[in-house]
C-alpha cells in the first residue's frame, strides 16, 4: 500500500518512512499521539504527516486519505531553512546544523522545539525504508528571524553504510504541550 503511494510521489520533496511501534526510536511515536488527541483505541497502521500536524489510523481510504494528507502538506510554506552537513565517525553519524527561524515566534524549551535525525538504509528489500536509528536535540532559544547552529550525533552501530541515508526534522508545538506538534523544515541526505 504504502509502496504504491511513495511510487506515486517519486521525485516530489516527499519521504516515506516505517517505524516499529514496538521498538519505537526516537519521539515519532510520541508525535504521532499527541496529533491523534484521543484515548479512543487506535489500530495499525499509524500515519503522520508534518510530525503530527495531520494523523490517521486504521482502516482507511488509504489511497484518498493518506494522499490528501501529503498534497496538503506539499502546499504548506516551510517556516524555517536548513543547512546540515553529515559526517560518519565509526558507527555513529555526527551532524552540524544550521537553522534559520522564520516561524513567527521564538523556538525554545517553551515550544519544545526540536532537531531529529532519522537514519535508515535505503535498500530494495523493503518496501519503504524502515527506521534504524533516531535522536532528537532541544532547540535553545532561537528568535523568529534568528539563525543557529547546532550540532548532535546519532548511534548508527553495524549498518550497510553504503545504503544509509538520514532525514533531519525541525518540529515544535506552536500551540502548546497537549497540543500536536508542526514540522518547520526538513533536510534529507545520505
Amino acid at each position: 500500500m504504502v509502496k504504491e503511494l511513495a511510487d506515486e510521489y517519486e521525485g516530489q520533496n516527499v519521504l516515506f518512512l516505517d517505524q516499529d511501534v514496538d521498538a519505537s526510536l526516537g519521539e515519532r511515536l510520541d508525535r504521532w499521539f499527541l496529533g491523534y488527541g484521543s484515548s479512543v483505541s487506535v489500530y495499525l497502521p499509524l500515519v503522520m504527516v508534518d510530525s503530527g500536524n495531520r494523523v490517521s489510523n486504521g482502516s482507511e481510504d488509504f489511497h484518498d486519505v493518506y494522499s490528501l494528507m501529503v498534497d496538503i502538506s506539499l502546499r504548506r510554506p516551510a517556516t524555517a531553512s536548513m543547512v546540515v552537513e553529515s559526517e560518519r565517525v565509526g558507527d555513529d553519524l555526527h551532524f552540524n546544523v544550521r537553522l534559520t527561524n522564520s516561524s513567527g515566534t521564538t523556538l525554545g524549551a517553551a515550544n519544545s522545539a526540536t532537531l531529529t535525525a532519522l537514519v535508515y538504509e535505503d535498500s530494495m528489500t523493503t518496501d519503504v525504508p524502515v527506521i534504524a536509528a533516531a535522536c532528537t536535540t532541544p532547540i535553545t532559544t532561537l528568535a523568529d528571524g534568528a539563525a543557529g547552529e547546532y550540532a548532535f550525533e546519532v548511534a548508527v552501530g553495524s549498518a550497510n553504510w553504503d545504503l544509509v541515508r538520514w532525514v533531519v526534522i525541525a518540529d515544535y508545538q506552536p500551540i502548546g504541550a497537549d497540543y500536536p506538534f508542526d514540522t518547520l523544515q526538513a533536510a534529507m541526505g545520505p
